[in-house]
């Protein structure tokens, strides 16, 4: 079954891309935490799945720790990362997805805006990435890190007054995941001197103040996702970038920022 849906958490609208008997994939809003935690307040993806009335009406049948310690989640986004999450409605389901994750077999694409120029147009960066040696909420790349792959290619330039660092360019980059390490695209990008755009943990935090003027949040998107299904069909799935996210690029596309 296709088609976007909405379903509601305390006012925020989740719209439901693609939903079948085993899964669904939600367009998570920026904003948002995936995982419970006692660090945690407020409500998270877990506890939105477990008031869907499927979830009630499963999950007292299924006494698997897995998928009642994840509510089926398979993956994870940064609070203020949008777009695709999968979500797995039955135990079987959650592990067959899990290993499609492992094994690599599935395609997550993002759209991220980052300061400077990149070049060349398409590449691929390969950097090990281990838990930062002096802050443990931050990753760094580190020669005893896991081995990490990210690929990007150009969607467009743009030209940004006020970022004299960057020369005053900014790119919209596509990028593939080819690895899921945590923030993993972020640090990778900061790494190479391309930032994302008001990225509060691994931007200058001068330049991330003065980005938060326009948007409120790091500027990642997880734009897409590919997959077989647990019944063997096989799905594309899209989410449209947040309408604040959209709006900004609309303000540059016309050379109106700052004005």
């Amino acid at each position: 079954m296709g088609g976007v849906r909405c379903a509601i958490l305390e006012g925020m609208e989740i719209p439901i891309l693609y939903e079948d008997e085993d899964s669904l994939v939600i367009n998570k809003p920026v904003g948002l935490v995936v995982n419970r935690a006692d660090s945690i307040t407020g409500q998270t993806v877990q506890e939105w799945v477990e008031n869907r009335d499927w979830f009630k009406a499963i999950s007292p049948r299924f006494e698997d720790k897995l998928f009642q310690d994840r509510s089926g989640v398979c993956h994870r986004l940064d609070k203020e990362t949008s777009g695709c999450l999968l979500i797995a409605k039955k135990p079987e389901s959650l592990k067959y997805y899990l290993d499609l994750f492992k094994e690599r077999k599935l395609i997550k694409t993002y759209v991220a805006l980052v300061h400077g120029r990149v070049e060349p147009e398409r590449g691929e960066t390969i950097l090990p990435l281990k838990r930062s040696l002096y802050d443990r909420e931050k990753w760094q790349v580190h020669y005893e890190g896991k081995r990490a792959v990210t690929a990007w290619k150009v969607i467009k330039r743009f030209t940004s007054p006020g970022h004299e660092h960057w020369r005053d360019a900014l790119t919209l980059l596509g990028l593939d995941l080819k690895t899921g390490r945590t923030h993993q695209i972020r640090v990778h990008l900061s790494f190479l001197g391309w930032p994302v755009f008001a990225d509060d943990k691994y931007l200058n935090r001068k330049f991330a103040r003065e980005d938060r003027k326009y948007l409120s949040h790091h500027f990642l998107h997880a734009s897409s996702i590919e997959f077989v299904t647990f019944n063997g069909g096989k799905v594309l799935v899209e989410a449209e970038l947040p309408a604040d996210c959209q709006k900004f690029l609309d303000v540059l596309e016309m050379g109106k920022l700052g004005c």
